[in-house]
């Protein structure tokens, strides 16, 4: 099959994923269609056209994302979410559906009622470990048959190449059906997900109701996806209701102090049901005891036991002895299903593996393969071990083409993720080779793990000298620069300067490259050494003229010269839009637009936003367009345009909101209390103040919520001052207080000037002197150590008089 038979497939799952609500004011279009998909624009036209024919999808003319103006925008109808259904059985997708329990389910009587008595008392994390075949992922979905009623499921296995944002786009399949597509759009942030965003996400979508979540296998979790998964599970346990069960060989750490996990070890069947499991598959007569014994009660050993009567191994040895009777041919079929990080379709074994459909229902039954969800097949790690034993290099390599070949079915960033790990691991180098050359961004999406930094250096390895290795290097440099593993990411960049042959415009970049890693571990002297390595070769091409003049830029604002930096940064823009290299352009801008507003003032960063946000916008780079319009909101208000400032803000924060922003939603929530205050709508500020302050207490930012609490505690005595509730006066000293507090833990800045003066404004007027007094003093104190003269000044005109301290 080619990629065209399965757009369709993605198309609808896409929609579904992200689908906004049906109030919504943007819709999804082709273009972001066929950018989320990795396909060109034209290419959806007609598949769009076919699904709309066919009453999969309905059309109509609505504004988008990524634009302003009206195009067509699609939604799923009733039949396209049924086809939807049925048809992403074959297709390689990420599910975070619950798996059904074994039937007949026997014995566990015990551990059930401990898990359901964990359930009744509200505890929160529960964590099951045990050997491998021991059941313990059957015990788990025989629980939730019951405990999963009024909540909202969602199963997650890690496998070995799995990362965070994976984690990410699984949780929002699984709550896509909530119509919230914040979490679908924040899997695709060009960063790594944060696992307090992602829990704030997930509460935002789930509203009241409560989620019931497994990560199963989580021994097989590399170290970043485990500390996500346990920051994630610690920060949403933390808000009651929700329950999770950790399952894996070991147990799980938590490293935190709010969350006490149950702990639950699953052992072997105890007699009775082993005896009753061993009689429905047809008995072990007198050799029940001694089978018994050997396997530890695992249920998987004793299916095995019981289709081999003929056996006589015990629980070590009884896997190898059953594969060894399997016919080579039989060994090679299902290896591809031992080699992938997932269960595949059932009938790829018949169609494409050549195993014929008979004998894949008696390989089933005898626990050689496993039974999943949708009708999906895998092999339990003990007899994994064992097929692996029996077969060669040679088979495994062809194992894992035959897995290649089968994700080149789809054009999904997962699929194409497993299709290149499996041409490397299947020593197909050309072909892994080219797929990274037309596809990295798409590889390289779904974040960092373990597996897939081994595949690249793995590749770089085998390849001979020359320029693919080369880039390949410079992939694995890119992938830890997005993991800010900066140390490793120079030492990638190294390798492919030795590699280069003389290449100086790679070598070039290469440097540049380094320049910015060593300013971001604040290493300025080792960055201006390789910026002049770098010189010493020249720029030798228009993109690497506008790089010499970003890392300039980058230099001088490392250095602390601001304005030269925001000149270079425009020079940088303006080279990197000629030579229409866009990634350099948007850098640039990022930069150029934060400085402007300081060295040129705000009329010049109005002028330089209007020039970049076309192109950011077009390239979806979001997170730009967000932070471009921060500071044209900022620039409105400081030229006395307050209505446009406003209008701004309340724009950013309807998009970030919809689209999982969460950073930019907290700076826009904090800009709304300012520009609330500034006009005299103390109660609507002071609502701003305690939305921005509590999602900035939730995503780790002290700084805002230090400013934020300030300008709460001023906003609560205003509407006091106004005749609001007296009592408001306890609560507004208590806000202050506490800004107080996290802002010293801070190094020093105006916030906490600000802070001191509206406390200081707030004991006038209780008429508590001399706590007005202290914190005036300390406003001062600091308004001195940072140079802000002309702050000091104007706490001194306002409060002086009050405090007895006569004009200077």
């Amino acid at each position: 099959m080619g990629l065209q038979t399965f757009l369709p497939i993605e198309i609808l799952d896409y929609i579904q994923t992200h689908e906004p609500s049906e109030e919504a004011a943007y819709g999804i279009s082709q273009r972001e269609l066929a950018k989320a998909l990795g396909y060109h624009p034209c290419s959806m036209s007609r598949p769009l056209d076919s699904l709309v024919e066919k009453g999969l999808l309905s059309a109509r003319r609505g504004l988008v994302r990524e634009g302003r103006r009206k195009q067509l925008t699609y939604r799923l109808t009733v039949d396209g979410r049924t086809h939807l259904k049925r048809e992403t059985r074959e297709v390689p997708i990420l599910s975070g559906e619950m798996p059904p329990p074994p039937h007949p389910f026997l014995g566990r009587k015990e551990e059930l009622e401990i898990l359901g008595q964990l359930v009744r008392s509200g505890s929160a994390v529960t964590l099951v470990d045990g050997p491998p075949g021991m059941g313990k992922t059957s015990l788990i979905s025989r629980h939730l048959r019951g405990a999963k009623r009024g909540r909202v499921p969602f199963w997650f296995t890690v496998r070995a190449a799995s990362s965070p944002r994976q984690f990410v786009s699984a949780l929002s399949h699984a709550l896509s059906f909530l119509g919230n597509p914040q979490l679908a759009y924040y899997a695709q942030l060009p960063r790594n997900p944060v696992a307090r965003e992602v829990a704030d996400l997930a509460a935002r979508a789930l509203g009241s109701q409560p989620l019931v979540a497994v990560v199963d296998d989580f021994h097989t979790a590399g170290p970043d996806l485990r500390k996500f998964i346990g920051d994630f599970v610690t920060a949403l346990a933390a808000r009651g209701g929700h329950h999770f069960y950790v399952v894996g060989q070991s147990p799980a750490a938590f490293d935190s102090n709010d969350i006490v996990p149950n702990r639950l070890t699953v052992v072997g069947l105890d007699r009775a049901a082993a005896h009753d499991l061993t009689d429905r598959m047809g008995g072990l007569a007198d050799r029940f005891e001694a089978v018994y014994q050997s396997t530890l009660g695992s249920p998987l050993l004793l299916q095995l036991a019981v289709s081999h009567p003929d056996i006589d191994a015990d629980a070590a040895t009884l896997p190898d002895a059953v594969v060894k009777q399997l016919p080579s041919f039989e060994i090679r079929a299902v290896l591809p299903v031992a080699l992938a990080n997932e269960p595949l379709p059932a009938t790829l074994l018949a169609e494409d593996f050549g195993l014929p459909a008979g004998r894949l229902q008696d390989l089933l039954r005898i626990g050689i393969l496993h039974k999943t969800l949708q009708d999906r097949v895998e092999v339990l790690q003990v007899v994994r071990s064992a097929l692996l034993s029996r077969v060669g290099p040679g088979d495994e390599r062809e194992a894992h083409l035959a897995l290649a070949r089968f994700y080149g079915r789809s054009h999904r960033p997962e699929t194409l993720r497993e299709r290149f790990l499996h041409l490397v691991d299947g020593e197909d180098w050309k072909a892994a080779s080219h797929l990274l050359d037309e596809q990295q961004r798409v590889v390289l999406r779904l974040g960092y793990s373990e597996t897939l930094r081994n595949a690249l250096r793995h590749l770089a390895n085998a390849l001979p000298t020359g320029p693919t290795r080369v880039r390949v290097l410079m992939v694995e440099a890119s992938l830890l620069r997005h993991h800010s593993d900066y140390g490793d990411a120079i030492q990638a960049l190294r390798m492919a300067i030795n590699e280069s042959s003389g290449d100086a415009r790679t070598i070039c970049e290469a440097h540049l490259a380094i320049v910015e890693l060593h300013l971001r571990l604040g290493h300025l002297d080792l960055a201006r050494q390789e910026f002049k390595e770098a010189e010493r070769l020249g720029p030798g091409s228009k993109r690497l003229t506008a790089y010499f003049m970003l890392s300039k830029a980058r230099l001088d604002e490392g250095e602390g010269k601001s304005s030269s930096a925001a000149v270079n940064y425009q020079l940088a823009f303006e080279l990197a839009r000629k030579a229409r290299s866009t990634d350099l352009a948007l850098e640039s801008i990022a930069a150029w637009s934060r400085l402007a507003e300081l060295t040129g003032g705000p009329e010049v960063a109005l002028k330089v936003i209007e020039s970049a946000l076309p192109d950011a916008r077009l390239s979806g780079r979001m997170d730009i367009v967000f932070n471009l319009l921060l500071v044209r909101a900022r620039a409105f208000a400081e030229t006395g345009r307050g209505d446009q400032a406003e209008a701004e803000m309340n724009a950013i924060r309807s998009e970030a909101e919809a689209l999982g922003y969460l950073t930019q939603l907290m700076y826009t929530l904090s800009g709304l209390v300012a520009v609330a205050i500034e006009r005299g709508r103390w109660a609507e500020g002071g609502a701003f103040a305690k939305q921005a302050s509590a999602l900035a207490e939730r995503l780790g930012n002290n700084l805002v919520l230090g400013h934020t609490l300030a300008l709460l505690c001023s906003s609560e005595l205003r509407q006091v001052d106004q005749g609001g509730d007296p009592r408001l006066l306890d609560e507004s000293i208590a806000h202050g207080m506490r800004s107080i507090e996290i802002l010293s833990r801070l190094p020093p800045s105006d916030s906490i000037v600000l802070a001191h003066g509206y406390l200081c404004e707030v004991y006038l007027y209780r008429r508590m002197q001399d706590e007005a007094m202290d914190h005036f003093q300390k406003a001062t104190k600091y308004a001195d150590d940072l140079r802000l003269g002309w702050l000091k000044e104007r706490l001194t005109q306002e409060f002086g008089p009050r405090l007895g301290i006569p004009p200077a």
